[in-house]
């Protein structure tokens, strides 16, 4: 029953005209869309529909949240699925949109074991019941270019990250487990090569240094590339670009990317944060020293 009512309740949704001014906002801002090929455009728009229209959307401090406005997170975040189906975000259940950075509690332990506990600014979240929490201020400021740093696309990745921790290393059939294992062991030893380039003090191309904190943020990081920045992501990590593909389903190196707009990005707060904990760790060593 709840099946048949979804499927009727997404054709009357799908039936109606695409609203011009959430395309009008998109065309002018996210340079994302004018990278997805002509030929996924219509499908798009209609995902981008049904992720509207299944969230709850929550302005908080003071933000007036426009249709518009969640059309243009919509859009970005499901570039994620055309290769799989929006399906894939039904756990996500709430979008939660602040106008500026928001300041929320943060604990993080150093590598001799003291734990620092703060107050920080941030510019989005995800949390493992299904929220989304986002920074308008930088999701726009992210869509509009393809630096390979893209607000939406970094915490919808954390929340397709927690749906597979949870259910694909156990759900399935024998070949698709014995797969998602094999996609495991590349992803990890990914990782484990870029975390070992950062501790050196190298700077790794087509990578955000961020994604060292930990295996989530690395695959949120690389997800960023892998869309904003596919060829040069392929150029330099080959191997993990043959991973990310065959997750992703999609081949983002083949996209022809718009022209970028003047300017450079701005620090984010999870670049203060990860130069911050970089500092101390750097204090702690002089110490023992």
């Amino acid at each position: 029953m709840f099946r048949w009512w979804r499927r009727r309740r997404r054709a009357r949704i799908l039936a109606a005209p695409f609203p011009e001014d959430w395309l009008e906002l998109i065309e002018g801002e996210v340079a994302l869309w004018g990278a997805v090929p002509e030929s996924e455009r219509p499908r798009l728009m209609d995902d981008l529909r049904l992720f509207v229209a299944e969230r709850s959307w929550e302005p908080c401090g003071g933000i007036t949240l426009t249709p518009p406005m969640c059309a243009v997170i919509a859009a970005q975040a499901c570039v994620l699925t055309l290769g799989r189906s929006v399906d894939a975000f039904d756990h996500v259940r709430s979008i939660l949109v602040y106008p500026t950075a928001y300041r929320a509690p943060d604990v993080w332990e150093d590598e001799a074991g003291v734990v620092t506990e703060e107050v920080d600014e941030r510019e989005g979240e995800a949390w493992e019941w299904g929220t989304v929490v986002l920074s308008w201020q930088q999701v726009i400021a992210d869509a509009r270019n393809l630096h390979g740093r893209n607000l939406v696309l970094h915490e919808l990745a954390h929340q397709l990250d927690l749906l597979d921790a949870i259910g694909e290393a156990t759900l399935g059939s024998a070949e698709r487990r014995a797969a998602n294992r094999r996609w495991m062991a590349s992803f990890l030893e990914a990782h484990e090569r870029f975390v070992d380039e950062v501790d050196r003090g190298r700077r790794v191309k087509a990578l955000d240094e961020y994604g060292a904190e930990d295996e989530a943020e690395f695959f949120a990081v690389a997800t960023e590339s892998f869309f904003e920045r596919g060829a040069y992501l392929r150029e330099h990590h080959p191997e993990l670009y043959q991973v990310l593909s065959e997750y992703y389903n999609q081949d983002p190196a083949s996209w022809t990317l718009p022209r970028p707009k003047p300017g450079r990005p701005a620090e984010t707060g999870r670049e203060r944060r990860r130069r911050r904990r970089e500092e101390a760790r750097r204090r702690a060593k002089r110490h023992k020293a």
